[in-house]
């Protein structure tokens, strides 16, 4: 099994940022998580802090990527067409009441132990900027509405005050929620917070623009973020649209092969 052998930060400021809560999410179940950090970084305009590079971060998944599936080493080429090294990016926002907060916009390693290495060097850093409660996101098929679980009882009972029930799901796989785990054994608080979504066989990160709005509302709810959801609002209603119109084309192909179906039967009577 592959080792990490590597791993460097590269700071984007010389300031250092002091900062109470963090907000973790990466590529995952139809990417709900990663959909939530992407539109916080894409509204808010934190600043970029620092990025996170190590051996163990893969160009390419080939599978989903946070079964720690084989993939193969490589670079990212961006929109502009400028080749870049995957990486872990952390974000300084500056939020309501003087509140600081860290957006981790995670990466999935390619292996179990390459995930714990990153995860702990990743913990690590929010500890160093006095980080007290880590927020990861995520979502999940098997329950109804916003879940969650966390590092202590009290923290699922103030949970439970913002409309959100604890979680019958045994499982967080993949980098999210390592990090809530490892920043609890270093001291800080974790809540894990799913999304219900539906299961995408074909797909199984295909995104579901419904599920990340869900979920940022809330959050906005939770930390006073006030962050426009009207742009994954109008994405759902769009992809809904798009899978009602696949429906009805399928519907009425198979309504036309069962008339052709039928009439040659019938001519094969005659």
């Amino acid at each position: 099994m592959g080792i990490t052998r590597k791993i460097w930060v590269r700071h984007h400021t010389d300031d250092e940022c002091e900062a109470q809560i963090a907000i973790v999410g990466a590529s995952g179940l139809r990417s709900v998580g990663k959909m939530v950090v992407e539109e916080l970084i894409q509204r808010l305009k934190p600043q970029l802090l620092l990025e996170l590079y190590s051996y163990g971060l893969p160009g390419v998944y080939y599978g989903p990527s946070y079964l720690a599936s084989p993939s193969g080493a490589g670079v990212i080429i961006d929109r502009g067409g400028i080749a870049k090294l995957p990486c872990v990016k952390f974000y300084a926002l500056r939020a309501k009441k003087d509140k600081r907060i860290i957006i981790v916009d995670g990466y999935q390693a390619y292996s179990s132990i390459n995930q714990y290495m990153i995860a702990d060097k990743v913990t690590d850093l929010l500890l160093q900027s006095g980080v007290k409660r880590i927020f990861s996101l995520g979502a999940q098929t098997i329950e109804d509405g916003l879940r969650c679980c966390a590092t202590d009882p009290k923290l699922l009972d103030e949970m439970k005050r913002y409309g959100i029930d604890k979680t019958r799901v045994d499982r967080f796989i993949g980098f999210s929620g390592l990090v809530a785990a490892i920043g609890h054994k270093k001291g800080m608080e974790s809540i894990c917070v799913f999304a219900s979504t539906d299961s995408y066989t074909t797909d199984p990160e295909y995104p579901d623009y419904t599920a990340a709005a869900d979920l940022l509302t809330k959050l906005n709810e939770i930390l006073q973020l006030e962050v426009d959801t009207s742009v994954l609002e109008a994405r759902s209603r769009a992809e809904s649209e798009r899978m009602e119109t696949m429906l009805r084309a399928e519907e009425e192909r198979a309504a036309k092969e069962r008339e052709e179906r039928e009439r040659d039967e019938l001519q094969g009577y005659i």
